[in-house]
């Protein structure tokens, strides 16, 4: 039987996936991104302490029957001090701990901290080894360069800890994502890259067409030949021995097949069957909201409950209700959750 038609009774507490949102602001002004709309200063008085972080890592610990991926998220999760701290926390109990930045603030006493707290992957976000178009895209003069730094210091006093690229795939640098990869697989500091393709972007009020609204359709690529092209050859790369490492590509051939689809019809889901984020994914925002998925309401707070209770809790029944109905082909199903097991459309 399919997890997903398991009753609810059925289903164990088994999520892959956890993703700690500790702030939801950013002092990038990314074109994917509205977060940087929010007051990067301001605390919400409503978060969680870091005790109350910690007691959720450990109930996590404690009631997984396999230990999910944490990933410490944001905005920009290095703009808080205590994101090393709960990471090395949570590397403590045995987790797999990703760091998502923007890698602005790596400096060497970040870069030492790193290391210390024994961060498994350190995700840094790239779009481009043009520095104008990495620049532009993210909103910050000086990323690029900033990204260069990290990627040194990072090897010189983290070196247990990988280094991944993120790469958004837009219509602003499509035509530089082939020469990203081979920069990549030449740079043995690296571990890899990993792509997303431009989704709606974050903090912005949810649209079907959203792709079609001037504010952001310069984003979307309206040349499907020339995005089937680079895609192809990345599959082709993917696929192949060309490349020195073939861990230098990290986004499976299936996901770029999805992605081919996408980039064709934006609007047709994905899935030929039910979205599958209800049942393997935590998202836990900066207040400690816990969410199956971002873009459903809440089903308990961490300051409240413990985390296993929540997952079985009728409010966490009602929302994946909501989600095994849903036919938005958003950024979770389109990038972050994607899963190879699953059925998507050919």
């Amino acid at each position: 039987m399919n997890i997903l038609e398991k009753s609810d009774s059925e289903l164990e507490f088994t999520p892959n996936y956890c993703c700690i949102a500790l702030l939801e602001s950013c002092f990038f002004k990314c074109k994917m991104c509205y977060k940087w709309q929010t007051d990067i200063k301001l605390r919400d008085p409503q978060e969680p302490n870091v005790g109350q972080w910690k007691q959720f890592i450990s109930d996590l610990d404690k009631n997984c029957k396999q230990k999910p991926q944490i990933n410490f998220a944001g905005g920009e999760p290095l703009a808080r001090e205590e994101t090393l701290e709960l990471m090395a926390f949570a590397s403590g109990l045995g987790f797999n701990t990703l760091l998502a930045t923007n890698a602005y603030l790596i400096d060497e006493r970040i870069a030492k901290k790193i290391g210390q707290a024994k961060v498994h992957c350190v995700s840094i976000s790239l779009d481009s080894m043009d520095p104008q178009i990495h620049d532009d895209l993210r909103g910050k003069q000086g990323s690029f360069k900033r990204v260069q730094e990290a990627i040194t210091l990072l090897d010189k006093y983290a070196p247990n800890s990988t280094v991944d690229l993120c790469t958004l795939i837009s219509a602003v640098n499509l035509d530089g994502i082939v020469d990203l990869v081979k920069w990549v697989d030449s740079d043995e500091r690296i571990n890899g890259v990993g792509f997303q393709a431009i989704t709606q972007p974050f903090s912005t009020p949810i649209e079907d067409k959203w792709h079609e609204n001037p504010k952001y359709s310069f984003l979307w690529p309206k040349d499907i030949s020339k995005v089937d092209a680079v895609l192809d050859r990345l599959i082709e790369l993917r696929s192949s021995d060309e490349l020195k490492n073939q861990n230098s590509i990290k986004t499976p051939v299936k996901q770029f097949s999805v992605y081919k689809h996408y980039f064709k019809n934006p609007e047709n889901f994905l899935k030929k069957g039910p979205c599958h984020i209800s049942v393997e994914a935590l998202n836990i925002t900066p207040t400690g909201d816990v969410h199956l998925c971002f873009y459903k309401p809440a089903i308990g707070n961490i300051k409240d409950s413990n985390i296993k209770d929540i997952w079985f809790s009728e409010k966490a029944r009602v929302v994946r209700s909501m989600i095994r109905t849903c036919t938005r082909n958003c950024q979770s199903l389109v990038n972050c959750n994607f899963e190879e097991s699953e059925t998507y459309i050919e």
